[in-house]
């Protein structure tokens, strides 16, 4: 079974802000993130390995499977 990983980016990173900018997470974290709708979950979790979805201040980038 593959689990997918995505890597959740801020689309316009603070420069005062030294932080790292993404995260990576499961699809788990997708399906109970509650600031998605869920046609934004659908749309990122039919996103193929490699496939970005960009939202108004993030952009959600599908890693290749992990086996």
């Amino acid at each position: 079974m593959t689990t997918a990983i995505y890597e959740i980016s801020l689309i316009l990173p603070d420069p005062h802000d030294p932080r790292p900018r993404s995260i990576r997470v499961s699809e788990s974290y997708i399906h109970q993130e509650k600031d998605l709708s869920a046609a934004q979950k659908a749309a990122i979790l039919a996103l193929p390995p490699g496939g970005t979805w960009t939202g108004r201040a993030i952009r959600i980038q599908r890693l290749a499977d992990a086996g």
